[in-house]
């Protein structure tokens, strides 16, 4: 993230009780503020929704690109216990409530990391699997991952 000099951008705390669990001391955001440019980045496609007062949307957290002050925050638990064992996302999921525009991204760091490492080398004797231009990707990855020049 990055900003003209108007904008400030400081760091803030979420402090609900799902938060804490979450992340052990909270759940960190970010808070730009200001007038002027940022520039945030956010990974793959960009779904931006407007939030009617009181309408609420969960997603995985991961998601969650950036929001309104207007709009509260929170993290809850999945509703029940078979979402949790068979859902597949964790047992977290952000809590987001109008009014307010939010931004979510679809392809959150974690999932692109979780993506890409099938095609890095997980032993030092073992080949990574090749896909077309995979390799070249996973060997420079790789390389960068492993600290080798």
């Amino acid at each position: 993230m990055c900003a003209t000099p108007q904008v400030t951008i400081g760091v803030g705390f979420q402090q609900s009780l799902g938060a804490g669990i979450f992340g052990g001391e909270g759940f960190i955001l970010q808070k730009v503020g200001g007038y002027g440019t940022a520039w945030l980045e956010l990974s793959g496609e960009l779904i931006m929704k407007d939030l009617q007062p009181g309408e609420m949307l969960r997603v995985h957290p991961g998601h969650v690109g950036a929001f309104m002050s207007t709009v509260s925050f929170q993290i809850t638990m999945v509703p029940g216990i078979k979402n949790m064992i068979f859902g597949g996302d964790g047992i977290f999921l952000a809590q987001l409530v109008g009014p307010g525009r939010i931004w979510l991204q679809t392809l959150p760091i974690s999932r692109l990391a979780h993506q890409i490492s099938e095609y890095l080398p997980h032993n030092a004797g073992r080949e990574a699997p090749t896909a077309a231009g995979a390799g070249l990707i996973g060997g420079i990855v790789g390389s960068i991952l492993s600290g080798n020049e």
